[in-house]
């Protein structure tokens, strides 16, 4: 097909005559920053450059549709921000929300909502459970729920990948609590499940669906992490001054964690994928040996 556009004549040639370039280009990690073999580097701009690696690399067709689109609000002059995705702002989600209509996040890897709905709730001094749910979770999630709807309070269902089986018992639990006898206005119902075909379509369809892909790159992963760090917490810390130093060198690290991931297990023992979670436990451990030995802190290691 691409033998019938002008700027393409003769790639199908070129292409079987340089075919050994062609594997190497297609087996790098990330092609779409390498040049193309031959005179195609330079022959094509980079949206002609972003449909070969559609046909050949589709995989990595969303990091090329960036580079394109960097590349373009370079050329007219436009900020940063219309090139860069916003971080995710929980709370203008929350905002159009409504007590009967539940809130899901649909999880990807690295992703934990936990620490961002904790936050939330301070914010907006609302009290919140959150049950796991697993084998032998149904029913106190259903009593969690029941007792929410009627108090105010926000439950937080987590992981409901792992309770495929009660799903369509959630399902008719939301139905009678939201449309026959409506809820207190301060409920809302929150939930996370990684992406699975079995979940029931009816309760999908009537919430308000959340997903935020990983960050590309250390830049995006430290500004995500700082942007989800509240006030509070990063002045609960009593030594200050050295709290922010550690505290920064925390969040690199942890952003240098998040890129390794691509490399899957190369350097560890196994494959594992850093979250927020992780990073919270890090940060507390950190404020906690601040405030209790303030004075031992080994700069050198």
């Amino acid at each position: 097909e691409l033998e019938n556009i002008d700027s393409f004549k003769g790639f199908q040639g070129s292409f079987e005559q340089t075919l050994r370039d062609w594997k190497k280009w297609y087996g790098t990690a990330e092609p779409e920053k390498e040049p193309l073999p031959g005179e195609w580097d330079t022959r094509l701009d980079t949206l002609q450059k972003l449909t070969i690696v559609r046909c050949i690399r589709p995989d990595r067709v969303t990091p090329a549709a960036a580079i394109w689109l960097n590349a373009w609000a370079m050329q007219q002059k436009l900020e940063p921000k219309f090139a860069e995705p916003p971080a995710f702002d929980i709370e203008s989600v929350y905002d159009e929300s409504t007590n009967v209509s539940p809130l899901i996040f649909v999880l990807s890897p690295g992703m934990d909502p936990t620490g961002l709905l904790r936050a939330l709730s301070q914010t907006r001094n609302m009290n919140y459970q959150t049950i796991s749910l697993g084998q032998g979770q149904a029913p106190k999630a259903t009593k969690m729920l029941e007792d929410g709807s009627r108090q105010g309070f926000w439950a937080f269902l987590a992981n409901c990948h792992l309770s495929i089986r009660w799903m369509p018992a959630l399902e008719k639990l939301v139905e009678k609590l939201m449309d026959e006898s409506p809820p207190h206005k301060n409920f809302r119902l929150w939930m996370s499940s990684d992406p699975t075909p079995a979940f029931p379509i009816a309760l999908l369809q009537r919430c308000i669906k959340m997903t935020t892909e990983p960050p590309r790159g250390l830049k995006a992963n430290m500004t995500r992490t700082l942007t989800n760090t509240t006030e509070e917490q990063f002045n609960r810390v009593r030594e200050h001054a050295k709290y922010k130093k550690l505290f920064f060198s925390l969040v690199w690290f942890h952003a240098l964690l998040l890129e390794r991931r691509k490399f899957r297990q190369l350097g560890w023992n196994v494959p594992y994928d850093f979250n927020d979670s992780d990073f919270d436990i890090c940060e507390n451990i950190l404020g906690m040996y601040l405030d209790e030995y303030p004075n031992e802190i080994p700069w050198e290691a």
